[in-house]
């Protein structure tokens, strides 16, 4: 049954359409191979367990070599500063011992050693570049080569603290000394480590203060004979450390006097890898009671040297892995390309209903994974066809709500349109009134008092007559400079503080009030809309203060505060002037009303204090944010 049902599966296949023989090298593609796409999975997850292992090794193969190795550049940079240690506690001792034969007589006067002692003591140190005598007030009385005699060296580490014993001093570089001695041959200068011990008579009694400088080649000596002992290892280098981590002996890498970061190498470990590096790290620990100065050996060698052998050793290992790897993923795919021929026709029959050459999904009837793929793709076709249809009926639904909800916002532009020419026009109607108003009203009163004294009183109807017409011409300049305004906006060009400014200019020239400013820097930087509409109200402030108060002093003060976590623009406008009283409306008056009107419009706080004889305060504030 089993082989009758395989030959009816042979026959349904060789009568099925095929596309044209592949080229080879697209069998190997993955993105057209399902057997392709499995076989480069397998070399890839080979690839990734070659590398795992690779880096494991080497892992494990750098901690080896590095215990080893660093190990062994500790062992040398601790043998190294023990050395060095115990050279300068000999020195010390010989120092003290050479202080004690120094012996002055107590009667002796320090002046009165023979020089050639200190000859003897160079002659016998061959590393001492100078030893001299300084008394108690540190002055060298007595120097090898007479050198620095007669000098003061009081402030000399080695002179104060040769009181109190015999004592080492760190290294440091004696400028005044080497242009004393002959030059080296290198012509570096030279670097000295100081000694000094007191010197004491029969009595015991401190006579002077020996000091010696030790030159610079017995480390150098130190340091070559420690090399020699890593002959084989070109790259190592041995550096010598002061206690700030200035190099005492450097290398190309790090030259004498460059300076090196100590904090890192703070722990207990004795080699640890830093950056580029394998590092062997001693402290000096003094030699028996001489405390050593502090110092620190590095021993290093760059890590790509010392892990050679590892990397090599990983690099044999990762291809026989890879090689592993790639046989593995050939064998996997002529496997996979075997077991996946009736998911090659699947998607042959997909294609055909793609490209439109049939509306249903032909697919092979089974159990195993081909076939329910096979039956979920036809099911699922069917719902895409069902679901097409009904997108196409939401499609027509959403375009006659986007038709509606455009006409909708025409509607909501045009209102915007109305609310800024309504808003333009009480702008204009409030210079209308601040210039001509005020100006037709001037030249009404003084026409109209005219025509009662001109039968009475001919002689004074002619100075009426010419203060008629300042308030025309006054009226004419108000109404040019409205028009001037209405083009010109102060705030937006100049800032608010400056426009203040300018404001206050125009008042003081007509000599009607005293007018000062006041502003903060944030909000003279103020130019926006809102800030306009502010100015437009302190401007009519003012024009009331000088039509009606009679005031000497006009005060207008701004500034930005922060109120509730939001910046607030808070004006004060305080004239000195009669007063009045808010609570009565006057005919005719529409000065606050403009006011009020405008503090409206951008929602602006206005507050209005005032009672006869007692002047006018007002105060404004207005949110900076929306």
């Amino acid at each position: 049954m089993a082989e009758t049902a395989f030959g009816n599966h042979g026959e349904r296949t060789s009568g099925a359409a095929s596309p044209a023989a592949a080229p080879f090298w697209r069998a190997l593609d993955p993105r057209a191979s399902l057997a392709a796409a499995i076989g480069w999975t397998i070399c890839g997850l080979m690839l990734v367990i070659a590398a795992i292992t690779g880096i494991v090794t080497v892992r494990a193969a750098s901690r080896a070599i590095e215990r080893e190795i660093g190990q062994l550049y500790a062992g040398h940079a601790r043998r190294l500063i023990d050395t060095i240690d115990a050279n300068l506690a000999g020195r010390r001792q010989w120092i003290s011992i050479a202080g004690r034969m120094l012996a002055i007589p107590g009667d002796a006067r320090v002046a009165m050693v023979d020089p050639g002692v200190l000859d003897n003591l160079r002659q016998a140190l061959p590393e001492v570049e100078w030893a001299g005598l300084a008394d108690l007030d540190g002055t060298i009385v007595v120097a090898t080569d007479g050198v620095f005699t007669g000098q003061n060296v009081a402030s000399r580490p080695w002179f104060t603290q040769g009181f109190t014993g015999p004592t080492v001093s760190d290294v440091h570089a004696g400028v005044l000394l080497d242009r004393q001695l002959p030059r080296l041959i290198e012509g570096e200068p030279r670097r000295f480590v100081d000694l000094s011990a007191p010197v004491l008579d029969s009595k015991g009694e401190l006579k002077a203060i020996l000091g010696v400088a030790l030159g610079w080649s017995w480390i150098e000596i130190l340091r070559r004979n420690a090399a020699t002992m890593l002959t084989g290892r070109p790259s190592v280098e041995i550096l010598l450390l002061g206690v700030d981590g200035t190099a005492l002996l450097g290398s190309e890498n790090l030259p004498a006097g460059a300076r090196f970061d100590l904090s890192r190498y703070s722990g207990r470990e004795s080699s640890i890898v830093d950056g580029d590096y394998l590092i062997g790290v001693a402290r000096s620990q003094g030699f028996g009671d001489f405390r050593g100065l502090g110092w620190t050996v590095i021993v290093r060698e760059p890590v790509a040297t010392a892990f050679l052998p590892a990397y090599r050793a990983s690099g044999s290992i990762f291809g026989l892995i890879f090689a592993g790897g790639l046989a593995s993923a050939l064998a996997a795919a002529f496997v996979t390309r075997r077991m996946t021929r009736r998911l090659k026709r699947l998607a042959h029959a997909a294609d055909r209903l793609r490209l439109g050459e049939t509306e249903e999904l032909d697919v092979d009837a089974g159990a195993d994974e081909a076939g329910r793929i096979g039956g979920s793709m036809r099911a699922l076709v069917s719902t895409l066809q069902t679901a097409n249809r009904d997108l196409a009926t939401l499609n027509t639904e959403l375009d006659a709500r986007v038709a509606d909800r455009t006409r909708e916002i025409e509607r909501m532009g045009h209102e915007a349109r109305r609310v800024a020419v309504t808003r333009e026009r009480l702008r204009i109607s409030r210079d209308l009134h601040d210039t001509l108003a005020h100006s037709m009203l001037a030249l009404l009163t003084q026409i109209r008092l005219i025509r009662k004294i001109a039968p009475a009183e001919p002689e004074q109807a002619a100075a009426e007559l010419a203060r008629a017409e300042e308030a025309a011409q006054d009226g004419l300049a108000r109404s040019r400079e409205a028009v001037v305004n209405l083009r010109y906006s102060p705030v937006r060009e100049d800032g608010f503080g400056s426009a203040l400014r300018r404001l206050a200019i125009k008042a003081n020239r007509r000599q009607i009030t005293n007018v000062i400013v006041e502003y903060d820097e944030t909000s003279a930087l103020l130019a926006d809309e809102r800030t306009e509409a502010v100015y437009r109200i302190v401007e009519e402030a003012l024009r009331n203060v000088e039509n009606h108060s009679r005031a000497q002093e006009v005060s207008i003060r701004s500034r930005v505060n922060i109120v509730g976590g939001r910046p607030f623009l808070e004006v004060a406008v305080i004239d000195d002037g009669v007063g009045f009283d808010p609570s009565i409306d006057r005919e005719g008056r529409f000065g606050l009303v403009g006011v009020r009107e405008q503090a409206e419009m951008i929602g602006a706080r206005l507050t209005i204090r005032s009672a006869p004889g007692e002047g006018t305060e007002l105060y404004l504030g207005v949110s900076l944010t929306e």
